[in-house]
């Protein structure tokens, strides 16, 4: 479990954005984000390569965390939080952008477009997002956050399901055919998801309600 952001690193995130709690998000309107990786805590590869803060992120590239690490970086509309011993391939599969993620915890926001998250373990068709996945080989965690989903088992696709929510109500553990409710929130807060919506200009749509402490599992 990674240390909660505190409500001062939230508000400096924000800051850096030019987007304040309780303000209008004005420099949005006139400035695209710059992607690539916003930060970095140990070691980052990108394409095997040490990484480093500012170096852009764009499809096709894989991002992988070593022990005691951790990434933030964005791309197009979307942006994104790597854990420790995180392997990620941003793919792309004909007009379709798919993010895979091999092994480890993401956390990620998403802007407007149709994209796929997949672990080997599960398909996730998302659109405007937060999601929260791990992938543990045959098994993975998954929490939408807010927002929509189809969720498919690589397994059963027969099992297809679709599903809402607006605040990680329905957390799930797939492994091969079997979908099980997860009896709590894991691994990431609301601080951690409104400082990557932060980086795109925007707000998580509980941003009025935020519980900046964390939380033991999540929230």
């Amino acid at each position: 479990m990674s240390k909660p952001y505190t409500r001062r690193q939230i508000l400096q995130w924000l800051a850096g954005s030019t987007l304040l709690l309780g303000g209008r998000a004005i420099a949005g309107a006139f400035f695209l984000p710059k992607p690539g990786l916003k930060s970095i805590k140990g070691q980052v590869l990108i394409n095997g390569k040490p990484a480093v803060v500012g170096q852009p992120v764009s499809w096709g590239d894989e991002v992988v965390t070593g022990s005691n690490s951790e990434a933030v970086f964005t791309v197009d509309g979307d942006a994104y939080l790597l854990r420790a011993n995180t392997e990620v391939t941003l793919g792309l599969a004909a007009a379709e952008h798919v993010v895979k993620v091999q092994s480890g915890k993401m956390l990620a926001v998403f802007g407007p477009g149709e994209k796929t998250i997949r672990t080997q373990a599960v398909t996730l068709g998302i659109r405007g997002t937060g999601l929260y996945v791990e992938s543990h080989g045959a098994r993975s965690y998954v929490c939408l956050c807010y927002g929509s989903v189809e969720l498919t088992p690589t397994a059963d696709p027969a099992a297809r399901m679709t599903y809402q929510t607006k605040h990680h109500e329905h957390p799930y553990w797939v492994e091969g055919k079997q979908i099980k409710a997860a009896s709590e929130v894991i691994n990431h807060t609301d601080a951690e998801l409104t400082m990557l919506e932060a980086l795109q200009y925007r707000r998580p749509p509980f941003a009025n309600g935020l519980n900046s402490s964390g939380g033991g599992g999540g929230y």
